[in-house]
């Protein structure tokens, strides 16, 4: 199989834009004529997806009477990735053009071999440009059609961009300027994502965050990469869910995925900060709030108290589920809109652009090209110095200043969770699994007391101030009957425990 390098950036959009993006790559191309062509791939794999979990995908296309087969590997980056092309004169898989490929030690398996089998199908109509610009040669396709899997149909509306000759700057410019003109949404999840998502019918459910794929010798520039791409691709893996009813749970984990890369950048801070990096973390605390202000509701809207069994009361605690329900959409759709627009679509295209081939990349460095476990071992140490001095006298602290520990616990948890499996970083595996184990506790801790108290202010502003005015209705007929909801018992007991876990913490010294 001939071997060759693929480098595309991806942008979705929405059937009733396809013309609007349409019609802008073919004015780019000037006077050239476009290629169209159907193509109908199958992807082959495992029931347990042994290829797509190593990596691997491989596929046999159909354009016209020919069939190709490629197999293609994940790469260096999240918009790169190998592949190897032989044509073929069949649609079934033919596991011989595979041996010369990376792919043959995995499929030479016997168990892995026997089970191979279609795992999903591909057909699109492709309209391709090829645009040339002064630094580089681009071919934008434009592709629509459908993924289906185990009787489940996908639309597939996108728009490809891949880098067929000279520097890549010119792909990554000529992105900006679509996305300024049209609603394009840059995604890192590709058709063959999509596809397997869709065979083991995940597509459109909330994901947990997935760890980056570390190792001991990778340098401190790589390694910042791949834990940057993981966490955008978490993101960009969620974003289907928010179109759901039941999408609580898919705004909440954009949400730890944005988080998880605003600590990424502040751990590698020393390595990568450079004139992009302000404005992009500023960007990213502006999206990360409007996802915050949606999780803040939701878990608001599901503690809300039953009402008390009376009538009015009834009508009362009604009328106010309703207000509050009201106002978690709005959040909701906050979100929504804000992604939509032009300022979050930028956003993701530049963060995706940064992390591939930012200034920071080419600032001399020492330490960007050293492995590591000395950087990452280091950094943690002093953070979890700063979490420890913070939380002296923890059950004594006020609000505000808990509020803040909950915060760098989470920091912490988060950026020793990319190194868990990483050997050198810490002294013993054991003891970085505790340390992440206390921040979880701690944050958990910490986070049902702010909930509990945001709860209180909540019946305080809305329940206890509203209801004099609510037909004369006595307070006490809203909610159940006693003083107003200020659970003292409930925090009392969930600070013990984060004090417990900032105690074991504070005895833990694993870097």
């Amino acid at each position: 199989m001939a071997a060759g390098q693929e480098i595309e950036l991806k942008f979705l959009f929405a059937e009733r834009d396809a013309a609007k993006v349409k019609a802008l790559v073919a004015a780019a191309s000037g006077a050239r004529r476009a290629t169209r062509q159907r193509l109908r791939a199958i992807y082959f794999d495992t029931p347990n997806q042994d290829l797509w979990n190593h990596g691997f995908t491989v596929r046999v296309r159909a354009t016209g009477k020919s069939y190709v087969q490629t197999v293609t590997r994940i790469a260096s980056s999240r918009i790169q990735r190998d592949a190897w092309e032989a044509q073929t004169g069949r649609p079934e898989l033919d596991l011989g053009l595979i041996k010369n490929t990376p792919l043959a030690r995995l499929a030479g398996k016997p168990s892995i071999r026997r089970a191979m089998r279609p795992a999903f199908e591909v057909d699109v109509e492709r309209t391709s440009f090829m645009l040339e610009t002064g630094a580089g040669r681009i071919e934008a396709s434009f592709d629509q059609g459908a993924i289906e899997a185990n009787g489940e149909k996908l639309g597939v509306r996108e728009l490809d961009l891949e880098l067929k000759s000279g520097d890549r700057s010119a792909m990554f410019n000529l992105a900006r300027a679509f996305v300024s003109q049209a609603p394009l949404h840059p995604s890192l999840i590709s058709k063959a994502e999509r596809g397997h998502l869709l065979a083991r019918g995940a597509w459109g459910r909330a994901a947990k965050s997935s760890k980056p794929r570390l190792a001991k010798d990778m340098t401190c520039r790589r390694a910042f990469q791949e834990i940057c791409q993981t966490c955008l691709h978490d993101f960009h893996v969620n974003l289907p869910g928010l179109e759901k009813s039941d999408n609580v749970e898919a705004f909440h984990q954009g949400r730890i995925a944005m988080r998880r890369l605003r600590a990424a950048m502040a751990l590698f801070k020393p390595i990568v900060v450079d004139i992009a990096y302000r404005r992009l973390r500023g960007e990213l605390k502006w999206l990360a709030d409007l996802f915050g202000a949606a999780r803040d509701m939701d878990v608001l809207w599901a503690n809300l108290p039953s009402p008390a069994p009376q009538d009015q009361a009834s009508m009362r605690a009604g009328e106010l589920a309703g207000a509050s329900e009201a106002k978690r959409l709005r959040a909701h759709q906050a979100v929504v809109e804000a992604l939509d627009g032009e300022r979050a679509r930028t956003l993701q295209l530049d963060l995706a652009v940064w992390i591939e081939d930012g200034r920071w990349q080419r600032q001399s460095s020492g330490i960007a090209e050293e492995p590591i476990p000395r950087y990452a071992g280091a950094r943690l140490r002093k953070r979890r110095g700063k979490l420890v001095k913070q939380g002296v006298g923890l059950a004594k602290l006020a609000s505000g200043a808990r509020h803040q520990i909950r915060i760098e616990a989470k920091k912490l948890r988060y950026m020793a969770e990319f190194f868990v499996d990483v050997p050198g970083v810490a002294k013993d595996h054991k003891r970085l699994k505790e340390l992440i184990d206390c921040c979880e506790k701690l944050q958990a801790a910490l986070g049902a007391i702010r909930d509990e108290e945001a709860m209180a202010e909540f019946m305080e502003n809305e329940v206890w101030m509203g209801a004099d005015a609510a037909n004369g209705l006595a307070k006490t007929a809203i909610l159940p009957a006693g003083p107003p909801p200020r659970p003292k018992s409930g925090i009392a007991k969930e600070l013990q425990k984060a004090v417990r876990s900032y105690s074991k913490l504070a005895a833990i010294e694993p870097f």
